[in-house]
């Protein structure tokens, strides 16, 4: 059977169990991003359209960047107390990376909508497509495939989805169906101009001031084949800074000729999280997976050692040293 006969299958799975029910948790990953957000969006929209009760609930704030989205303010900080008929996990490849415990105790029902490949398949309807770009061009996939026919907002909340899960339409995922969903999204309403400038180019003087601090520790290792910056926690204390200001700060560790793998790391004084970034040739995402609890992307990957940075990286390397060799 092909896949998109199966895809018709599961979206028939999907629309079955959204008729069925009546009230639903939108959850996503740990320091959401701009698929994460906005396919919970997209998909508030669509729930809430069809007369449902929606909550969206995050373990960590909305980055302000994302905040121009509509509904971004619905986005909750504190768990419900309350069960639900349905829990739909978006963008997250296992439930320990909601940062949040008891999904499995929230509902009975568990749908799970992922592109990663490492995605555990932990739900009742396991909506898991590892060649889409993004989460969001599965819940575009699906408004289309089933003649959903959503407003400007909704296009403007799928395009930030895409647009950031493909660095800007500059991965290796960018292709020729990633570009005409795009086109199509900007038809239908996606003001594309403004979403760029809202997400990469709008920072507030502490963001740029922290950024500045971060810029201040690159250095490069294993013969300039890997690049590395570093962000202490505390710094975001001390400059009145938050959190997201270093989204997108990975990104650049991949930028100097010559350069295979960027490492972005932000640190505690016994806990480091790595943000690994690839070119292509090294796959990030199998070398995030030789830390328990690590995956991602070929491209894009993360994971956490916990010990003090000069430690976590000392090991870091080991691993990237060896893929390289």
């Amino acid at each position: 059977m092909s896949f998109s006969k199966i895809l018709k299958m599961i979206w028939n799975d999907l629309d079955a169990a959204i008729k069925a029910n009546q009230s639903f948790l939108l959850s996503s990953h740990l320091s959401p991003d701009g698929d994460a957000i906005g396919s919970q969006l997209a998909f508030y929209w669509y729930l809430e359209s069809l007369g449902k009760n929606v909550t969206i609930f995050n373990q960590d704030p909305i980055p302000a960047k994302f905040r121009f989205l509509k509904y971004s303010d619905l986005s909750n900080l504190h768990k419900p107390s309350n069960k639900f008929d349905i829990v739909i996990v978006l963008d997250c490849s296992n439930p320990g990376r909601l940062g949040w415990d008891g999904v499995m105790e929230t509902a009975p029902f568990i749908i799970n909508f992922d592109h990663h490949r490492d995605n555990t398949h932990f739900g009742k309807i396991n909506i898991v497509k590892t060649d889409a770009a993004a989460t969001g061009e599965l819940i575009y996939q699906f408004f289309v495939q089933n003649k959903i026919d959503f407003p400007p907002d909704v296009a403007e909340a799928l395009y930030t989805a895409i647009m950031t899960d493909t660095g800007g339409f500059r991965f290796s995922n960018t292709n020729s169906r990633v570009l005409r969903t795009c086109a199509d999204l900007s038809d239908r309403g996606a003001d594309c101009a403004r979403v760029y400038d809202k997400v990469y180019t709008s920072h507030s003087a502490v963001a740029l001031t922290l950024q500045a601090k971060i810029w201040s520790t690159l250095a490069f290792y294993l013969d300039n084949h890997v690049c590395c910056m570093n962000m202490p926690l505390s710094l975001l204390n001390k400059l009145g800074a938050q959190y997201s200001d270093s989204e997108g700060m990975a990104d650049y560790t991949i930028t100097a000729t010559g350069v295979e793998v960027g490492i972005m790391a932000k640190h505690t004084d016994n806990e480091t999280h790595f943000s690994l970034r690839s070119r292509g040739r090294i796959d990030v995402g199998k070398i995030a997976q030789k830390v328990k609890g690590g995956g991602g992307h070929s491209c894009a990957a993360g994971c956490t050692i916990p010990e003090p940075y000069s430690q976590a990286l000392i090991k870091m390397l080991k691993i990237i040293k060896k893929v390289l060799d």
